[in-house]
């Protein structure tokens, strides 16, 4: 008769989603990656979401209501696909818009002084 293998040896380590490399960076070391799931998930979520709700009432407020979106979305992206998916797209966005607002300002007038 065949043994069945332990709990340990049944738990295989999923492969991890690709990631940029400044999310992976802060994900892994991340201080509450030693808490056990279940409280590190509570934590991550109450963390994150309270800094998107700041954030978008920044955003109506004086204040920086974009970097509290982006450190919510950055706890958030440390557990959920969703929030990393998400915070991918808006640093890819934002870095494309920062390069074209870069180039209208650089380009070179078309008007000669003669």
């Amino acid at each position: 008769m065949q043994s069945l293998p332990s709990h340990s040896e049944q738990v295989t380590e999923a492969p991890a989603p690709a990631e940029s490399p400044g999310i992976s960076g802060f994900a892994s070391r991340a201080p509450w990656r030693r808490l056990p799931h279940p409280l590190r998930l509570l934590a991550v979520t109450a963390l994150g979401t309270g800094s998107l709700l700041v954030g978008a009432a920044l955003l109506v407020l004086p204040g920086p209501g974009l970097v509290f979106l982006a450190l919510g979305l950055a706890i958030l992206a440390t557990e959920f696909v969703w929030a990393q998916t998400l915070l991918h797209r808006a640093t890819t966005t934002g870095s494309q818009g920062w390069h074209k607002a870069r180039a209208l300002v650089r380009k070179p007038s078309t008007h000669r002084d003669s």
